[in-house]
């Protein structure tokens, strides 16, 4: 992934100053060795770059549309220089949330969108069970995040804040009964939790 990186490198100055890009509550994340998944609201295409280049000292590894995997030369860029990975959405789709565990349990750093899609309005949507299954089978901690700007759209030159919240660990979720995980809870307190990040800094 050495191209990846060198190219997040390179262009994080312009994107930060183009952008306007924000950062509050890099304090919040925990040691590297605490497995741990990014959960972001979704208002646009840049949200994976705004995570990227906020906290270039970790890569982030993103669960990404399958459609964007139809092209062999962004199979190749997004899978093997960026280290994302296809999720089929709507179908339960089992390997990508195989894929998610296994690079938690690896201590990788893991950013998902929880809603599943992009949000037209910037308002948020129904959140998706996902990442409470992910949280449940491997026991990691959930690093809330809110992408903020005006209006909740992305404009050249217009400040954009990533705001990282403190983060949820399986107590908080009600997720440390293997046979009986609270998933709705769980799923309902992150996108609590990325909201009021949003009002908070809106």
């Amino acid at each position: 992934m050495w191209l990846g990186r060198a190219l997040i490198h390179i262009f994080r100055p312009f994107i930060l100053f183009f952008m306007r890009v924000r950062v509050i509550g890099k304090q919040n994340f925990p040691p590297e060795d605490v497995p741990l998944v990014l959960c972001c609201n979704h208002i646009s295409n840049w949200d994976p770059v705004f995570l990227v280049v906020a906290h270039p000292k970790r890569h982030v590894f993103f669960m990404a549309k399958a459609e964007l995997f139809s092209n062999r030369l962004f199979t190749w860029f997004l899978g093997k220089q960026l280290g994302a990975f296809p999720v089929h959405r709507g179908t339960g789709d089992t390997s990508a949330i195989e894929t998610a565990k296994r690079l938690v349990n690896e201590r990788k750093l893991m950013g998902i969108f929880p809603e599943g899609t992009r949000s037209r309005d910037g308002k948020l949507l129904r959140a998706k069970s996902g990442v409470a299954l992910i949280v449940a089978q491997t026991g990691a901690s959930v690093l809330p995040v809110a992408v903020v700007t005006r209006g909740q759209k992305i404009r050249p030159f217009q400040r954009v804040t990533i705001v990282y919240g403190s983060p949820l660990s399986p107590e908080d979720l009600h997720l440390t009964d293997p046979e009986h995980p609270d998933i709705r809870y769980a799923t309902r307190l992150i996108m609590k939790t990325i909201g009021e990040l949003i009002e908070t800094n809106g």
